[in-house]
């Protein structure tokens, strides 16, 4: 059979023409017009033009802002804002550093496209006076006349007299009365440019689409083919910041994160969460969700309430069964991903079918890097397409093939981000550790929580082995004590066989090394100990030499159904 080139080309053509042709009316004519930067900023401060809470949040740096700035004041064009003209209740709005009290309206601007341009230029420059001397967020923004550029503040907060805060240029009056007290008063050639600076900022044109419909797909249309270019947000990101505050909850990715929350184990970034409802679809999660929507524009619409109760299952499995107390020690988060379409199929999987899934994670740990993630997150998901959860584990088994059986090797440095790196901390934490001065039980999670990376202290710091430098050296203790002094003192009162350092994988042969300041030999030591006590933990957890079988009562009913 010969194969045409041109097919996939015009297959595509007329999946576009489809599109084109299905494509909603928008029945009341848009409107198309320009707002100085004055009035544009008076709205926002007045709560007439609104910044939804978006996901992913506001991630322009100092330099984006600067940049759009410098844009407008030498006339550059800087876009389009696309505005949503919808009723809106009264609320308190958060818009970067600033507080405003937005009243109720019936005709507010809820912007869909140009949330970060808006907030930086509001921001910066209706933000209150004095201004920070130092850069406290990208918003601290000065205006040089000396040079006709705009800065960022330096760290030691030491500002040239020539510098004018940004706040001051939006209003001439104001501006007028501060500079009465600049050293630089007297310099003409100086004030003029801040006086033409403040006139460029404020006159600046800036162009608004608004569209006028209560139709959502028409929004939806028109944002996909105006937001082309840049580091765009998602349509998802879009509709659910817009639509946060109505329907089922959680509505959005934020308040799903705020939920999982709760459970104790820390919060999922965004980027993850929405694997997650990917897979709860059986949906392929390496592709991007404009792939998906290109298929169906509804695919994930209900799946933010609908994945929370796969999720909560998924993190209280992980942390009863698989002994994994916070996300971020996760050392893989492709598990959760594949989880949360196990649990989503299967709610109340029997103790059989929970131990071979334990094994299973354990498995995955343990061969990072044996295998393409991607891979192993499309065929997990894949392979719970049809059948019972033992049927489901099964498949998900033959994934992660028990030989050759893997040793754990101590990484030669620590990084708390690396997979093997988090195995060790795991490790550490299933011993219970408490605390080095009360022997207290820590609580981990909250420990993690809090503390994040400096929850993970090193023991020695003073020694230049190459034992130092691995995870060998680290300890999970709050930051309240001196470690080294805390062990010093225990091992000092003959305390070698100590349950409280048995918590922290510290026995009697490296107490003693540290007890007569044998650094070096202590580090050996524990790099030997902590070695073993991962091979266990992993021997334990993914049970490489035990039998694989379903359940009896799985074989029986399978024996059952055979001719």
């Amino acid at each position: 059979m010969r194969l045409d080139p041109a097919a996939p080309v015009r297959f595509a053509i007329s999946c576009y023409a489809e599109r084109m042709a299905t494509a909603p009316v928008l029945r009341r004519k848009p409107e198309a017009r320009a707002e100085s930067v004055e009035d544009l900023v008076e709205k926002t401060m007045g709560g007439l033009v609104r910044v939804p809470s978006f996901q992913r949040g506001l991630n322009w740096q100092a330099k984006d802002v600067v940049g759009l700035l410098d844009s407008v004041y030498r006339g550059y064009p800087i876009g389009s804002l696309l505005l949503w003209k919808r009723p809106a209740e009264a609320t308190r709005i958060s818009l970067g550093p600033l507080t405003i009290e937005a009243p109720e309206t019936s005709s507010a601007f809820w912007v869909v496209d140009g949330q970060q341009r808006l907030t930086a230029l509001s921001a910066s420059l209706a933000r209150p006076m004095p201004l920070p001397s130092r850069p406290v967020d990208p918003y601290v923004v000065y205006f040089d006349p000396q040079n006709e550029q705009f800065h960022s503040p330096p760290s030691g907060g030491n500002l040239p007299t020539t510098w004018v805060a940004v706040p001051l240029l939006l209003d001439a009056t104001r501006l007028s009365e501060w500079l009465l007290e600049w050293p630089h008063q007297r310099e003409a050639h100086l004030r003029g440019v801040l006086f033409e600076a403040g006139e460029r900022l404020r006159e600046y044109p800036v162009s608004l689409y608004i569209v006028d419909s209560d139709d959502e797909v028409v929004l939806r249309e028109i944002f996909f083919r105006v937001n082309s270019s840049g580091q765009r947000l998602e349509w998802e990101e879009i509709h659910e910041a817009l639509f946060a505050q109505a329907g089922k909850a959680p509505s959005s990715l934020d308040s799903l994160g705020d939920a999982l929350g709760e459970l104790g184990m820390g919060r999922i970034e965004n980027d993850a969460l929405l694997q997650c409802l990917l897979a709860q679809r059986g949906l392929d999660v390496t592709s991007s969700l404009a792939e998906h929507r290109r298929r169906d524009p509804d695919v994930l619409r209900d799946a933010v309430p609908e994945a929370l109760p796969p999720l909560r299952r998924a993190l209280s499995f992980l942390r009863r069964d698989a002994e994994i107390p916070h996300v971020r020690l996760l050392p893989r988060g492709l598990p959760l991903v594949i989880l949360t379409r196990f649990f989503a199929l299967h709610a109340e999987p029997n103790a059989r079918t929970r131990g071979l899934l334990t094994r299973w994670v354990w498995r995955l740990f343990a061969k990072v890097g044996s295998f393409d993630e991607r891979t192993m997150l499309r065929k997990g998901v894949r392979a719970m397409a049809a059948g019972t959860e033992e049927d489901s584990v099964q498949e998900l088994l033959k994934l992660v093939p028990v030989l050759p059986r893997p040793s754990f090797v101590m990484p030669p440095s620590y990084d708390a981000r690396a997979a093997a790196n988090r195995i060790v901390l795991v490790a550490l934490a299933a011993l219970r550790p408490r605390h080095l001065v009360t022997g207290e039980l820590l609580d981990i999670a909250g420990l993690v929580e809090g503390q994040q990376a400096e929850a993970f202290r090193a023991i020695v710091t003073n020694a230049g082995s190459n034992a130092a430098k691995t995870a060998a050296n680290r300890i999970i203790h709050p930051g309240e004590i001196a470690i080294g002094q805390a062990l010093r003192e225990r091992t000092h009162e003959g305390r070698v066989r100590d349950e409280v350092l048995a918590s922290h994988a510290i026995g009697p042969v490296a107490a003693e090394a540290l007890a007569r300041g044998d650094t070096a030999g202590f580090l050996a030591c524990r790099h030997d100990d902590v070695t073993t006590l991962v091979n266990e933990m992993c021997e334990r957890l993914a049970a490489w030499s035990h039998s694989d079988r379903p359940s009896i009562a799985h074989l029986l009913a399978g024996s059952r159904t055979q001719p």
